[in-house]
């Protein structure tokens, strides 16, 4: 899973460029749209101020 640390999104826009899927919109920051999203990564490579980040599962 995906999150987004909006603290951190200054809305770029280069997620919303790289995303395959067309799973993420940056108004203002970037948002998800979960049942798009296929987690391949490619918003946290190329997100410049590391806002993306995936999220723990909660398994060990």
């Amino acid at each position: 899973m995906l999150k987004v640390d909006e603290t951190r999104c200054v809305g770029c826009g280069l997620c919303v460029y790289f995303c395959p899927t067309d799973a993420l919109r940056a108004w203002g920051v970037c948002r998800i749209t979960r049942e798009d999203c296929n987690e391949c990564l490619a918003c946290v490579d190329y997100c410049p101020v590391d806002a993306l980040q995936q999220a723990a599962t909660g398994q060990n």
